[in-house]
């Protein structure tokens, strides 16, 4: 029998990392380590051309996290932009990514990001997958398994080195999560999460071991969710984004997860809606409401990632 999503989340008993009730744009969370780290900030991805602009008028407006990664091309963006801003180093979170590539290469592939950054160091360096590129074809090989514990390996390195704040790991399986953990735990876990895709058996774990959860995709995964999803249609018409928050679907979604203790990146390139994701601290939803979006639950992934349940 399928369980219910506030069945769900009844299960998740363990005390979230902030006050969802007193949050502001500009609260942080504790990291393993003592590091704070925005629970609020400015997705990756890709922003083509316009990276730079985009990342400066974030910070103007208040971001204080910023997420970027080899594969979105923005990393330089990112260091320009933080020299542009106005606002010292100091008092932006920084974080970017190695792949799955083991020990040698993710060391490598650190300082090539490190150069491309012009900085001395990142808040927090995530290993974007549990998957390694070399044998992505076969989910049984054990090249999995073995790249994750050399690339962690290198992580926890550079975080012996200064070179990196915290370190953490994303789209990762909770088999994964347990497996790594027997070395250093992760301080961050970022993962897919939307009211179709709500993993509460890994959330429930990140509370227990003391592991933030940091989501992307939170907002509708760039509205492909809302238009591909009829079943969201209820979101659409539901009172509580307009008629008693004046919110949009978007909005309502982040707020969602915030209420659930799950820091977010939303990804926004114009200032109009960068604003609009910051917009989401004056209001909150009800019991009866949060209850509505848990019951959205699906296991459906908006982007198409290969799925880490399926690999060793």
């Amino acid at each position: 029998m399928k369980r219910s999503g506030r069945l769900k989340t009844t299960r998740v008993v363990s005390t979230p990392p902030f006050d969802a009730g007193s949050a502001t744009a500009a609260t942080t969370c504790a990291l393993k380590g003592g590091s704070l780290m925005p629970i609020l900030g400015l997705g990756g991805g890709i922003f083509g051309g316009g990276a730079e602009e985009a990342i400066v008028s974030a910070i103007k407006l208040g971001y204080r996290l910023v997420d970027t990664s080899p594969k979105y091309g923005t990393e330089a963006a990112l260091g320009r932009a933080i020299a542009r801003s106005g606002v010292t180093r100091a008092d932006v979170f920084v974080q970017t990514k190695v792949c799955n590539v083991g020990y040698t290469t993710a060391l490598r592939s650190f300082a090539r990001s490190l150069e491309r950054l012009g900085l001395d160091y990142v808040d927090l360096l995530l290993m974007h997958s549990g998957i390694s590129g070399a044998a992505k074809a076969d989910p049984r090989s054990p090249r999995h398994s073995e790249d994750r514990a050399g690339t962690w390996r290198a992580m926890c390195q550079l975080k012996q080195e200064g070179k990196v704040r915290s370190i953490g790991v994303c789209n990762f399986s909770l088999r994964m999560l347990r497996e790594l953990s027997r070395a250093e735990p992760p301080a961050v876990l970022q993962l897919e999460w939307h009211p179709l895709l709500q993993r509460w058996h890994v959330l429930r774990y990140c509370r227990e071991q003391g592991i933030v959860v940091q989501g992307y995709g939170s907002g509708g995964g760039g509205w492909r969710l809302w238009r591909k999803r009829p079943e969201l249609e209820l979101l659409r018409r539901a009172p509580m984004q307009l008629a008693a928050h004046g919110k949009s679907a978007h909005q309502v979604s982040l707020r969602w997860a915030i209420e659930h203790g799950v820091c977010v990146i939303p990804k926004a390139e114009r200032p109009n809606h960068q604003l609009e994701n910051l917009q989401l601290f004056d209001f909150r939803l009800s019991a009866d409401e949060m209850a509505a979006l848990d019951g959205l639950s699906a296991h459906r992934s908006v982007y198409r990632f290969c799925d880490p349940d399926k690999y060793a």
